[in-house]
Parts: structure tokens; sequence; C-alpha cells
């Protein structure tokens, strides 16, 4: 399975990044990513993030490749995929240049051909079903759901994506979370 399929679909933490608590709300359907990057601007649904050192996690919680065959081969596909949880620690300066991007620029790395089939969010939650092609045309579904406020985010995805053969379909969820630390280091 190629990892890089995840990157995009990881970019959905990178909104939350300046989501704090709510002051704001919106509810989409059937949505472009320039649509909700408007309605999140309009909106407002979250406060600036707190600054400081922040450590987030990565972690592929669950993988079925329900085309391959049951074997060695499945199982060291697995494996690979479900690498350990990474973790990464960053400064979050009070600063242009280092914040998180501003969310129209991260739903556009998500790609001009995904639709939300619905979103939700506002009040330090979100709920969300988007839908894109990956790099090679396949679909990629993702269901999104999780929490938010200026010292913690935590994320819960449902990936399903199509690849060609012999990989075929694979679904896996993974979490991403976030939480403030302390004062940056250098």
């Amino acid at each position: 399975m190629n990892r890089t399929y995840l990157a995009p679909l990881a970019l959905l933490a990178i909104p939350l990044m300046g989501a704090g608590q709510s002051t704001g709300s919106f509810s989409l359907t059937n949505a472009t990513s320039e649509q909700v990057a408007e309605a999140y601007a309009t909106k407002k649904p979250g406060a600036p993030i707190a600054t400081g050192q922040w450590e987030r996690r990565y972690e592929i919680v669950s993988i079925d490749m329900p085309d391959i065959p049951a074997g060695p081969d499945r199982d060291a596909k697995i494996a690979a995929a479900k690498a350990p949880p990474k973790t990464e620690t960053l400064c979050q300066e009070p600063t242009i240049e280092q914040s998180a991007p501003e969310p129209k620029q991260v739903f556009e790395m998500l790609g001009d051909q995904c639709v939300y089939d619905r979103i939700t969010m506002g009040g330090g939650t979100f709920d969300a079903v988007v839908k894109c092609k990956g790099p090679d045309g396949s679909p990629v579904t993702n269901a999104v759901t999780g929490t938010y406020d200026p010292q913690h985010f935590m994320i819960h995805m449902n990936i399903e994506m199509a690849y060609p053969a012999p990989t075929g379909r694979v679904k896996l969820a993974m979490d991403v979370s976030g939480r403030r630390t302390g004062v940056c280091t250098k």
C-alpha cells in the first residue's frame, strides 16, 4: 500500500490547529473544498490555537485489505502499512510564518476533486464525510469525526480506498491527536 495516499487525509488535522473554542458553527452538504473553506473563514468555528510546544501523534488503528487473499503476502503488506505510531513535536509560535496554514490552503491541499457529502463543525466538535480522487484517479472516502479546543485535538478517520489490482480495496482506521505540552524549547 502506498502511504502517500494517507498524507492528504492527515491534512484534515491541520484546520484544527487553528481551531479552538467555537465562536460559530456551520453545516454543509454536497460542498466543494472551496465552499467548506469559505464557511470555515466566515463562521470561525474555533479560536486560535494556544502557542507553545505541541505533540502530534498519528496512528493506524486497523487496516483491512479484503481483495488480497489471506496469507503471508497480505500480512506483510498490513504490517508495513501499520507501522508504529508516529509522534512529532513542533513549536506553534505566534507568528504568521510559523502558524498553521490558512484553512483555504488546507482544503486546497486535499485536492480540487473532493466533495464533502456532509460536514458539521462548531462547538468543539466536527463530523464529515469527504470523497476525493487519489493521485491515480482511484476513489478515496474519509469519514472523519473529532473534537478540538485551543490545547488539544483528537481526530478519528475511517478511510476507504480503491487501488488497482492486485491490492484492490483498502479500509483503515486512523487516529490523529495533538496536545500542547508547554512552552517552546529551542
